[in-house]
């Protein structure tokens, strides 16, 4: 069966006619599976009528021509597309694209996207995006990257391709990790189809994008190669379900566009203008992923270096699979607030993230959790961004580890090694990569207690940028013995009153706020024996 994927190759407007596939073809896919699939039919049974659409939200479509005409846009008469907006970028009067029209669906439409509310759109042709009216690779210092139609947060590229040599490829992929980190861009990435398969340079090996893969593997998961920037890298970084990658990638696209919709509309983070950031929701999707049986990362499962993972990501899954309930939970608990020391009564929701604008060489930043009942599964993200140089000719980037410590009367207690066996059965709790822009602790069977999350930024010469860190693990009921000691009394009204109005130890009913129901428990219980 012919692949769909649109391929560019070396700067030419031709594309193999063999990887057409006719839009019946396309539709076998059933889309009620693949929102269950990536939970967003969870999302909508908890949110209702609330649930975000990605409205409000600008999306670039950017495709290879598709024929000897040029035809890159979607049939924009289908009542698929009813009530959109497109702008089209690189050439009226084309006929449609039936690869296009197929991305937008998964992408924009009205009942195939979980982004249906995405409203405006702006399509491209792949070959000027890259060269003449968008990146403009090979043009030089003084040309830099366009900047995005007003509105646009989020691209998608559905397509693969290759300049035929190494330099132009890597100032193709520098000068994408430079737009999305000075305009604040979520960028969905396919890598190529087929298991076994050498994944092309463009996009697929940036750092600052989102490669996807599919939920069945066959996709290309080669390490970025030799010639490239950050050989050795795993890609792609998500998998999401799909016929091939080209309808998978629009998937994770739709799922930015509904967390910036969230991220305007959602009053628990609304006000916060480090919600509305590329790099919190991407971070935010990689740390809610689902982990299915197969998914490792390589930690080993016993001896003196059991949980230490070197490769935060799986070699063929990345992160795993998209899970929108969770990546919306963890998002729409808002942002905490790091410690420059351990904490060992201050503890942090169990959904949430951080921004962090600078993380100092040789410091670190901690987070302190109490479960207390014993949790399936903890999962946890850091994401930072390359930095490319204005000219386009070097690069640098941060070298961060995630660990997660043991905290017993508050000290902090490794997990590492067969001792962490008592604190949880399988996983990583330390990631440590060297090559990464990621990091990512997955801890299954965790043991109900007090814990430290540590972010290490590594002795280094590059630049502090900001650092965003998720974290998903399910709610646990807290005692209203908030302090411990055996008794409900005033010093866990105390306790309570000093966190009212934010989330944390006292959210006796998690819901991510110490308000008057918490106090309400807290005060049923008052002079009990715990």
């Amino acid at each position: 069966m012919p692949s769909p994927q649109r391929t560019l190759f070396s700067m030419s407007t031709r594309v193999c006619g063999a990887m057409i596939l006719s839009i019946p073809l396309c539709a076998l896919v059933a889309q009620a599976d693949v929102f269950s699939d990536i939970k967003y039919t969870d999302l909508v049974t908890r949110l209702g009528a609330a649930t975000p659409t990605g409205a409000g939200i600008g999306i670039g479509h950017v495709e290879a021509p598709e024929n000897a005409g040029g035809s890159y846009a979607p049939d924009t008469t289908l009542v698929e597309f009813s009530g959109k907006t497109f702008s089209l970028l690189s050439g009226t009067g084309l006929a449609p694209s039936g690869h296009a029209t197929e991305v937008g669906r998964n992408l924009y439409g009205n009942t195939g996207s979980i982004a249906k509310g995405v409203t405006s759109i702006s399509n491209w042709n792949v070959n000027p995006w890259l060269t003449s009216v968008y990146l403009h690779v090979g043009q030089g210092a003084a040309v830099v990257p366009a900047t995005p139609p007003v509105g646009v947060k989020v691209f998608n590229h559905s397509w693969i391709g290759s300049f035929g040599n190494a330099t132009n490829d890597n100032d193709g992929l520098r000068r994408l990790d430079f737009a999305i980190a000075r305009d604040n861009l979520f960028m969905a990435v396919g890598t190529n189809n087929g298991a076994g398969s050498a994944a092309q340079p463009l996009l697929a090996y940036a750092f600052n994008n989102i490669t996807v893969g599919l939920a069945d593997g066959n996709h290309a998961a080669a390490l970025t190669p030799a010639g490239l920037d950050g050989p050795s890298r795993r890609k792609p970084d998500i998998v999401a379900p799909g016929l091939f990658t080209s309808y998978a990638t629009p998937i994770v696209g739709a799922a930015a566009a509904l967390l910036f919709d969230a991220a305007d509309s959602d009053p628990a983070i609304s006000a916060n203008a480090n919600a509305n950031k590329a790099l919190t929701i991407k971070s935010a999707i990689m740390a809610g992923t689902t982990h299915r049986p197969a998914w490792s990362n390589g930690a080993p499962t016993s001896g003196a270096s059991r949980g230490i993972s070197t490769a935060p990501l799986d070699p063929i899954y990345g992160a795993d699979l998209l899970n929108i309930d969770r990546a919306h939970r963890i998002f729409t608990g808002g942002e905490a607030t790091a410690f420059a020391a351990p904490q060992p009564a201050t503890f942090t929701r169990h959904q949430g993230w951080d921004y962090i604008p600078t993380v100092l060489s040789n410091t670190s930043a901690y987070w302190s959790f109490r479960l207390n009942q014993g949790v399936d599964e903890v999962s946890v993200a850091a994401s930072w961004n390359r930095q490319v140089a204005t000219n386009f000719t070097t690069w640098n980037m941060q070298d961060l580890d995630l660990r997660l410590w043991k905290l017993q009367n508050g000290v902090l207690v490794s997990i590492t090694g067969d001792a962490g066996a008592s604190s949880f059965t399988s996983g990583n709790c330390e990631s440590k990569s060297s090559t990464e822009n990621t990091e990512l602790l997955v801890l299954h069977g965790v043991a109900a207690g007090d814990y430290v999350l540590e972010l290490h930024r590594n002795t280094g010469t590059q630049s502090a940028l900001p650092v965003v860190v998720s974290w998903y693990m399910p709610n646990t009921t807290p005692s209203p013995d908030l302090d411990g000691n055996g008794t409900v009394n005033s010093q866990d009204l105390a306790i309570l009153l000093n966190g009212w109005g934010a989330g944390g130890i006292a959210d006796l009913n998690s819901d991510n706020v110490v308000n008057a129901p918490d106090l309400a428990i807290l005060l049923g219980a008052w002079g009990a024996v715990l």
